[in-house]
Protein backbone atom coordinates (compact mmCIF):
# COMPACT_ATOMS: atom_id res chain seq x y z
CA UNK A 1 0.00 0.00 0.00
CA UNK A 2 2.73 2.44 0.96
CA UNK A 3 4.69 1.55 -2.21
CA UNK A 4 1.66 2.31 -4.36
CA UNK A 5 1.28 5.74 -2.78
CA UNK A 6 4.94 6.59 -3.47
CA UNK A 7 4.66 5.43 -7.11
CA UNK A 8 1.53 7.53 -7.59
CA UNK A 9 3.31 10.61 -6.21
CA UNK A 10 6.26 10.10 -8.58
CA UNK A 11 3.96 9.76 -11.61
CA UNK A 12 2.15 12.98 -10.62
CA UNK A 13 5.48 14.81 -10.42
CA UNK A 14 6.51 13.55 -13.86
CA UNK A 15 3.21 14.57 -15.40
CA UNK A 16 3.49 17.99 -13.79
CA UNK A 17 7.00 18.44 -15.15
CA UNK A 18 5.77 17.64 -18.67
CA UNK A 19 2.91 20.13 -18.46
CA UNK A 20 4.83 23.05 -16.94
CA UNK A 21 7.27 25.16 -18.96
CA UNK A 22 10.93 24.42 -18.40
CA UNK A 23 12.96 26.92 -16.44
CA UNK A 24 16.04 26.16 -18.63
CA UNK A 25 16.84 28.71 -21.35
CA UNK A 26 15.85 27.59 -24.87
CA UNK A 27 18.57 26.21 -27.08
CA UNK A 28 19.98 28.84 -29.42
CA UNK A 29 21.98 28.62 -32.63
CA UNK A 30 25.52 29.88 -32.03
CA UNK A 31 26.21 33.14 -33.88
CA UNK A 32 28.15 32.89 -37.10
CA UNK A 33 31.82 33.71 -36.73
CA UNK A 34 33.00 36.18 -39.35
CA UNK A 35 35.93 34.87 -41.42
CA UNK A 36 39.26 36.51 -40.66
CA UNK A 37 40.20 39.55 -42.74
CA UNK A 38 42.26 38.90 -45.84
CA UNK A 39 45.95 39.81 -45.33
CA UNK A 40 46.77 42.76 -47.59
CA UNK A 41 50.33 44.13 -47.58
CA UNK A 42 52.42 46.64 -49.54
CA UNK A 43 56.20 46.18 -49.61
CA UNK A 44 58.16 49.27 -50.67
CA UNK A 45 61.89 49.00 -51.27
CA UNK A 46 64.55 51.17 -52.86
CA UNK A 47 64.38 54.55 -54.55
CA UNK A 48 60.72 55.01 -55.50
CA UNK A 49 59.51 58.41 -56.80
CA UNK A 50 57.01 60.02 -54.45
CA UNK A 51 55.13 61.87 -57.18
CA UNK A 52 53.41 58.68 -58.36
CA UNK A 53 50.85 59.12 -55.58
CA UNK A 54 47.38 59.11 -57.11
CA UNK A 55 44.87 56.92 -58.94
CA UNK A 56 45.84 55.20 -62.18
CA UNK A 57 44.18 53.28 -65.01
CA UNK A 58 46.76 50.88 -66.44
CA UNK A 59 46.15 49.53 -69.95
CA UNK A 60 48.33 46.63 -71.05
CA UNK A 61 48.33 45.91 -74.79
CA UNK A 62 48.87 42.16 -74.62
CA UNK A 63 50.55 40.68 -77.70
CA UNK A 64 48.88 37.43 -78.81
CA UNK A 65 50.63 34.73 -80.85
CA UNK A 66 48.42 35.63 -83.80
CA UNK A 67 49.89 39.12 -83.82
CA UNK A 68 46.66 40.69 -82.60
CA UNK A 69 46.53 42.92 -79.55
CA UNK A 70 44.25 42.44 -76.56
CA UNK A 71 43.96 45.38 -74.15
CA UNK A 72 43.64 44.49 -70.45
CA UNK A 73 43.05 47.08 -67.74
CA UNK A 74 44.03 47.29 -64.09
CA UNK A 75 42.98 50.01 -61.66
CA UNK A 76 45.10 50.98 -58.68
CA UNK A 77 45.79 53.85 -56.33
CA UNK A 78 49.14 54.67 -54.76
CA UNK A 79 48.75 56.67 -51.57
CA UNK A 80 50.86 57.78 -48.66
CA UNK A 81 50.43 55.41 -45.72
CA UNK A 82 51.45 55.82 -42.10
CA UNK A 83 54.94 54.43 -42.77
CA UNK A 84 55.42 54.29 -46.54
CA UNK A 85 53.53 54.27 -49.81
CA UNK A 86 50.59 51.90 -50.03
CA UNK A 87 48.77 50.42 -53.00
CA UNK A 88 45.00 49.95 -53.19
CA UNK A 89 43.29 48.25 -56.10
CA UNK A 90 40.30 49.80 -57.77
CA UNK A 91 37.07 47.98 -58.63
CA UNK A 92 35.44 47.64 -62.02
CA UNK A 93 35.81 50.01 -64.95
CA UNK A 94 32.44 51.66 -65.82
CA UNK A 95 30.39 49.65 -68.32
CA UNK A 96 30.45 52.39 -70.98
CA UNK A 97 34.26 52.34 -70.95
CA UNK A 98 34.34 48.54 -70.84
CA UNK A 99 32.22 48.41 -74.00
CA UNK A 100 34.81 50.48 -75.88
CA UNK A 101 37.56 48.23 -74.54
CA UNK A 102 35.69 45.10 -75.67
CA UNK A 103 35.15 46.47 -79.18
CA UNK A 104 38.91 46.99 -79.56
CA UNK A 105 39.70 43.58 -78.02
CA UNK A 106 37.27 41.75 -80.33
CA UNK A 107 38.89 43.47 -83.30
CA UNK A 108 42.37 42.53 -82.09
CA UNK A 109 43.34 46.17 -81.76
CA UNK A 110 45.09 48.22 -79.08
CA UNK A 111 42.98 50.65 -77.08
CA UNK A 112 43.85 53.99 -75.50
CA UNK A 113 41.32 55.73 -73.22
CA UNK A 114 40.02 59.13 -74.31
CA UNK A 115 39.89 62.02 -71.82
CA UNK A 116 36.16 61.38 -71.27
CA UNK A 117 36.94 57.72 -70.48
CA UNK A 118 39.47 58.73 -67.83
CA UNK A 119 36.97 61.18 -66.39
CA UNK A 120 34.28 58.48 -66.20
CA UNK A 121 36.65 56.04 -64.47
CA UNK A 122 37.69 58.72 -61.97
CA UNK A 123 34.11 59.77 -61.18
CA UNK A 124 33.04 56.15 -60.63
CA UNK A 125 36.11 55.09 -58.68
CA UNK A 126 35.63 52.65 -55.84
CA UNK A 127 38.12 50.46 -54.05
CA UNK A 128 38.17 46.76 -54.84
CA UNK A 129 36.18 44.72 -52.30
CA UNK A 130 38.54 42.03 -51.02
CA UNK A 131 36.08 39.41 -49.77
CA UNK A 132 37.42 36.62 -47.49
CA UNK A 133 35.21 34.16 -49.38
CA UNK A 134 37.01 35.00 -52.64
CA UNK A 135 40.52 36.06 -51.60
CA UNK A 136 43.12 34.29 -49.47
CA UNK A 137 45.97 36.80 -49.58
CA UNK A 138 46.92 39.97 -51.50
CA UNK A 139 50.49 41.27 -51.80
CA UNK A 140 51.64 44.48 -53.46
CA UNK A 141 55.21 45.58 -54.13
CA UNK A 142 56.67 48.89 -55.27
CA UNK A 143 60.37 48.47 -55.92
CA UNK A 144 63.02 50.92 -57.07
CA UNK A 145 65.56 49.51 -59.52
CA UNK A 146 68.26 49.76 -56.83
CA UNK A 147 66.31 47.22 -54.77
CA UNK A 148 65.36 44.74 -57.51
CA UNK A 149 65.67 41.10 -56.43
CA UNK A 150 67.43 38.80 -58.95
CA UNK A 151 64.20 37.82 -60.71
CA UNK A 152 63.35 41.49 -61.36
CA UNK A 153 66.90 42.45 -62.39
CA UNK A 154 67.08 39.60 -64.91
CA UNK A 155 63.53 39.35 -66.30
CA UNK A 156 62.94 41.13 -69.62
CA UNK A 157 59.81 42.81 -68.27
CA UNK A 158 61.56 44.72 -65.48
CA UNK A 159 65.24 44.66 -66.46
CA UNK A 160 66.42 48.23 -67.08
CA UNK A 161 63.23 49.85 -65.77
CA UNK A 162 63.21 52.75 -63.28
CA UNK A 163 60.92 51.00 -60.81
CA UNK A 164 58.33 48.24 -60.75
CA UNK A 165 54.80 47.82 -59.44
CA UNK A 166 53.65 44.26 -58.70
CA UNK A 167 50.21 42.98 -57.69
CA UNK A 168 49.81 39.38 -56.52
CA UNK A 169 46.38 38.00 -55.68
CA UNK A 170 45.88 34.56 -54.12
CA UNK A 171 42.29 33.39 -54.31
CA UNK A 172 40.30 31.11 -52.01
CA UNK A 173 40.16 27.41 -52.80
CA UNK A 174 36.67 27.56 -54.30
CA UNK A 175 37.87 29.73 -57.18
CA UNK A 176 38.83 28.24 -60.56
CA UNK A 177 41.65 30.80 -60.72
CA UNK A 178 44.06 30.36 -57.82
CA UNK A 179 46.49 33.22 -58.45
CA UNK A 180 47.14 36.27 -60.62
CA UNK A 181 50.44 38.12 -60.69
CA UNK A 182 50.79 41.40 -62.58
CA UNK A 183 54.11 43.20 -62.88
CA UNK A 184 54.60 46.62 -64.46
CA UNK A 185 58.15 47.72 -65.26
CA UNK A 186 58.04 51.53 -65.51
CA UNK A 187 60.60 52.75 -68.07
CA UNK A 188 59.33 56.27 -68.72
CA UNK A 189 57.06 58.61 -66.79
CA UNK A 190 55.50 62.03 -66.96
CA UNK A 191 53.26 63.63 -64.32
CA UNK A 192 50.24 62.02 -66.04
CA UNK A 193 51.47 58.82 -67.73
CA UNK A 194 53.59 55.85 -66.66
CA UNK A 195 54.76 53.59 -69.49
CA UNK A 196 56.83 50.46 -69.92
CA UNK A 197 56.45 46.71 -70.18
CA UNK A 198 54.14 44.36 -68.29
CA UNK A 199 53.51 40.69 -67.65
CA UNK A 200 50.27 39.21 -66.32
CA UNK A 201 50.45 35.62 -65.06
CA UNK A 202 47.44 33.53 -64.07
CA UNK A 203 47.29 30.08 -62.47
CA UNK A 204 44.01 28.26 -63.07
CA UNK A 205 43.07 24.80 -61.85
CA UNK A 206 41.11 22.04 -63.52
CA UNK A 207 42.12 18.45 -64.00
CA UNK A 208 45.66 19.86 -63.71
CA UNK A 209 47.25 23.32 -63.03
CA UNK A 210 47.09 25.62 -66.04
CA UNK A 211 49.52 28.59 -66.02
CA UNK A 212 48.80 31.43 -68.47
CA UNK A 213 51.31 34.22 -69.14
CA UNK A 214 50.52 37.38 -71.13
CA UNK A 215 53.04 40.09 -72.01
CA UNK A 216 52.96 43.48 -73.67
CA UNK A 217 53.57 47.19 -73.38
CA UNK A 218 51.50 49.27 -70.99
CA UNK A 219 50.55 52.81 -70.19
CA UNK A 220 49.06 53.90 -66.87
CA UNK A 221 47.00 57.09 -67.07
CA UNK A 222 46.56 59.34 -64.06
CA UNK A 223 42.97 59.89 -62.97
CA UNK A 224 42.01 63.33 -61.71
CA UNK A 225 44.29 66.29 -61.18
CA UNK A 226 48.02 65.96 -60.71
CA UNK A 227 48.76 66.59 -57.01
CA UNK A 228 50.82 69.67 -56.20
CA UNK A 229 54.46 68.95 -55.49
CA UNK A 230 55.54 69.35 -51.90
CA UNK A 231 58.17 71.83 -50.72
CA UNK A 232 60.65 68.97 -50.20
CA UNK A 233 60.09 67.71 -53.74
CA UNK A 234 60.63 71.18 -55.19
CA UNK A 235 63.83 71.62 -53.16
CA UNK A 236 65.00 68.20 -54.37
CA UNK A 237 64.42 69.27 -57.96
CA UNK A 238 66.34 72.50 -57.35
CA UNK A 239 69.40 70.87 -55.81
CA UNK A 240 69.40 67.92 -58.23
CA UNK A 241 70.47 70.38 -60.92
CA UNK A 242 73.47 71.63 -58.97
CA UNK A 243 76.76 70.57 -60.50
CA UNK A 244 75.25 69.65 -63.86
CA UNK A 245 76.97 70.97 -66.94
Amino acid sequence: MGGAIVLLAVLRLLARAESEPSTLPPATTPPEVAPPAVPVTTDVQGNVPQDIVGRWLAVCQVKLLSGAARPITRLFEIRQGSEHLELVQGGDVPSAVTQKLNVAANAGQAWTPAPEDLRAVDENWRALRIDPHSYAKVEYRILGSDAFPPEFAEDETTKGSQFAIALKENFAGAQAVRMTYSVFGVRDRTPTVLSGTAVISTLAVGPFPLPITLKGDFQAFRLGETPARSVLQRLSDLFSGCGRR
